[in-house]
């Protein structure tokens, strides 16, 4: 294939990768495990110059569902927390201490991911799934629209070359589909991992499956029944 056609394919290549970055980061951004990226776009303030995150605080992360934010100066703690707020509202925060070995006092925030019950559990599937009907929007039309492109390019090509184009094109399109398939259901997994970890420690939540009543032994006392989860296409 001569240059232009290889260029073209490598633009479209970044395109559909560019738009899967983007799916990922905004799932990343409906915090359920703990994720220090998340705190990414958190800018702050101090002293009239803005900073990263990262510039001013050392972030940590003690186990799946919490994380830890050490201020370089700890007199810019609250302001740090409030900027951290303005981004993440969600976020459940305690400021603890610690002694070091001097027996100095010193504060810290201690951030815990909100519990997925089963109003945030619905809530956390349909913005998935919403982020990725968007996301499959953008990859099929940036297929269909280079695909026209293409017509023009491939006109006077050979027709070896015309084929093997319109081939590797049509493999970029479905990497891209696939891969935001497992995007997605990466994300409903730990959004239902998460579910179950709060219906372990909430066992009176569990909720009551209506459509298998009718397969329940008359004889047998009501207990809870919990649906399997299983991906879906949709």
């Amino acid at each position: 294939m001569n240059t232009i056609i290889n260029i073209k394919l490598q633009d479209f290549t970044q395109k559909i990768r560019g738009y899967n970055m983007l799916f990922n980061y905004r799932l990343m951004n409906l915090c359920v495990k703990a994720e220090p990226a998340a705190l990414m776009p958190v800018t702050v303030e101090i002293l009239g110059k803005e900073y990263n995150l990262e510039e001013v605080a050392e972030t940590r992360r003690p186990d799946e569902y919490h994380l830890e934010i050490r201020a370089n100066n700890e007199n810019n703690l609250d302001d740090i927390t409030d900027y951290i707020f303005d981004v993440h509202p969600e976020f459940l925060l305690e400021i603890k201490t610690e002694k070091d070995p001097d027996d100095n006092e010193h504060r810290y925030a201690f951030y815990s991911m909100p519990e997925v019950d089963k109003d945030r559990y619905d809530l956390l599937t349909k913005l998935t799934k919403g982020f990725y009907d968007e996301c499959t929007v953008q990859i099929d039309a940036a297929y269909a629209k280079e695909q026209a492109k293409f017509v023009d390019l491939l006109l006077h090509a050979p027709a070896e070359d015309a084929d093997e184009a319109k081939g590797e094109m049509k493999a970029i399109y479905d990497d891209g589909k696939d891969e935001a398939v497992q995007i997605r259901d990466a994300k409903l997994m730990e959004i239902e991992e998460a579910y179950q970890h709060y219906l372990e420690d909430n066992p009176s939540d569990i909720y009551y499956d209506e459509d298998l009543e009718e397969d329940l032994d008359e004889d047998q006392p009501d207990y809870d029944v919990v649906k399997e989860f299983k991906l879906s296409d949709e």
